[in-house]
């Protein structure tokens, strides 16, 4: 059976100066339903696929555990080691797929956009949890510990097994981002 994907609008366009206040606040209000959309979707699935585009072109994936939700600007964040081998292909292309499944719900998302290594104590401190002491032994004082940054351009999501057209979220771009 094949699945067609449901399309979760994640595209983010810079907000015109010419739009009313009354249309600016809308489009925030559809972006956050929209991130809250995503983030029911990917709720009680505890890792992810990620896929970077490695030297020679070909796509590599790895599996990814999720330790914190989509934040309010449309981000995924994942802690990682700075000198790994997927923050070299990210570094070379920013581009980056990550995939989502829960065959219990039959439920399937695919997340397009685009991902930087962050490395700001503050924020490693923000989205440290303990369950991550598995990976990073010394905590946020592990050295080469790092945050990647994917910021979602598009979600595509699949829902049950009768769902053959795909639904798409297209975030709004932030002036900021």
């Amino acid at each position: 059976m094949q699945y067609k994907p449901k399309n979760i609008n994640t595209k983010k366009e810079i907000q015109s100066p010419l739009l009313s206040k009354n249309s600016s606040m809308t489009n925030s209000q559809n972006q956050n339903q929209q991130i809250q959309q995503l983030r029911t979707l990917i709720t009680d699935i505890d890792s992810a696929m990620l896929t970077t585009v490695d030297d020679d072109g070909s796509l590599h994936s790895r599996p990814m555990s999720i330790f914190s939700d989509i934040d309010t600007d449309g981000i995924l964040w994942f802690f990682t080691f700075a000198n790994s081998h997927k923050v070299l292909e990210i570094e070379r292309y920013q581009q980056v797929n990550v995939s989502f499944s829960s065959l219990n719900q039959q439920r399937y998302v695919s997340i397009s956009g685009t991902a930087e290594l962050v490395r700001d104590r503050n924020k490693l401190q923000e989205k440290w949890q303990p369950k991550l002491q598995t990976w990073f032994h010394q905590g946020v004082d592990e050295p080469n510990i790092a945050l990647l940054k994917v910021n979602i351009n598009k979600a595509d999501y699949w829902e049950s097994p009768s769902s053959f057209s795909p639904q798409t979220i297209r975030l709004l771009e932030l002036s900021h981002r």
